[in-house]
């Protein structure tokens, strides 16, 4: 915790202190930089702390390249529940057991108590919230439209991280300026993230999203892999839009309405009746406006499946894995200031597990049921450059 709020460096290459106040480095070492503390360095240089040997010195920055701050974590412990497979397992066991005339205890084997503990584990309601793919704009900038349209206004694919095609909008190309759909590369992380869910065995009963086209897009591809599409609609709630006052467009973006998402194939639920309606999204919208948004909207989430023994599937921004977990668990809002640093931390299907405990009539933060997803960037890359380099 005391690299907090460092930025994280990786060494490319290998170093040799010229002196005795530098660092040594080794190509993969990782060293944390307090950007507040480089008086000292001169053009060039930086101070900073060895992960590996704990040192702190001088190193020229040339020889590294910034990291990830997840890459320096400990992962503690993990725990994997497998009850059907258990209980699949000793139905086989029993089964062989008869056929050869006798039975014989299988030599795998729980007691009564520590099965139904374990089942009572499983069964408990929980709720994934999800932060959406990679968006477009993520990558290209603010003007990645002009990027891909042509002189009479039709979408084309300059670089293979663009969608393939976008979906149709009674208004036009325009309105994706400020309502942006995932990348290529935001279309495969969702899918990964469905595909590891569906390998955790987790069951998803229900499914919000944000109006926003990249949370609705995450979401179909998320129930995609989960074989779940054509069985769980969609149902699109504004109330977990992210903060207002973060809008770049300073005005509430024009959203696809639920019949053109339903047109772009999306299994959208027309009969679901938000806590929010889009109207009321305002662009002057005050922190403790939008945490109480988010406490009203997720309190009606709950509310509207209280039933469903599983798991509630949430896509929505980085700000609701925050703002709308914290109700959830019957704590208080965050300072604001302290809300801005975490939030902008959470990377793309960064999640959030919220699990039920009956027996103690309260929600709790637990592991998510699958991995965190981490990758390198990869630059845009010209050949005709590097042919008239060479």
């Amino acid at each position: 915790m005391r690299f907090v709020h460092y930025q994280t460096l990786k060494a490319l290459f290998q170093y040799k202190p010229q002196n005795a106040d530098e660092l040594m480095l080794s190509p993969g070492d990782y060293i944390f930089v307090d950007p507040t503390q480089q008086e000292e360095a001169s053009d060039g240089w930086a101070i900073g702390i060895s992960h590996r040997t704990g040192c702190r010195g001088f190193l020229p920055e040339n020889y590294t390249e910034r990291a990830n701050e997840a890459d320096t974590w400990v992962k503690h412990r993990t725990y994997t529940f497998s009850l059907a497979m258990d209980l699949n397992s000793r139905k086989d066991g029993e089964a062989s057991s008869r056929r050869n005339g006798e039975f014989h205890t299988p030599s795998v084997s729980r007691d009564t108590s520590s099965i139904q503990a374990l089942q009572a584990t499983i069964m408990r309601r929980g709720v994934l919230l999800v932060r959406h793919g990679e968006r477009v704009d993520q990558v290209f900038g603010k003007s990645w439209l002009q990027q891909c349209t042509t002189t009479d206004g039709k979408y084309y694919r300059p670089d293979l991280n663009f969608p393939r095609s976008l979906p149709r909008r009674s208004n036009g190309i325009k309105d994706f300026e400020n309502d942006p759909p995932l990348s290529s590369c935001g279309i495969f992380q969702a899918r990964l993230a469905g595909e590891a869910l569906l390998d955790s065995g987790i069951r998803v009963t229900a499914v919000f999203v944000s109006p926003a086209l990249r949370c609705v897009q995450t979401a179909k591809h998320i129930l995609e892999e989960l074989k779940l599409e054509k069985k769980l609609k969609i149902r699109v709630e504004p109330g977990i839009f992210e903060w207002m006052k973060w809008e770049a467009s300073k005005a509430t973006p024009t959203f696809l309405t639920l019949e053109e998402l339903k047109e772009a194939n999306f299994n959208v639920d027309p009969d679901y009746r938000p806590a929010f309606p889009r109207c009321s999204l305002m662009p002057a919208e005050s922190y403790d406006q939008y945490v109480e948004r988010c406490a009203v909207s997720m309190g009606q989430i709950i509310t509207t499946c209280p039933q469903d023994m599983g798991i509630t599937l949430i896509v929505s921004h980085s700000s609701a894995l925050d703002s709308c977990t914290r109700p959830l668990l019957g704590l208080p809002p965050r300072e604001c200031g302290d809300f801005a640093q975490l939030v902008r931390k959470i990377p793309s299907l960064g999640m959030c597990f919220c699990e039920e405990n009956k027996e103690e009539g309260k929600w709790e933060l637990v592991n998510p049921p699958v991995r965190t997803l981490t990758h390198g960037a990869n630059s845009a890359f010209n050949w005709k450059n590097w042919i008239s380099s060479s």
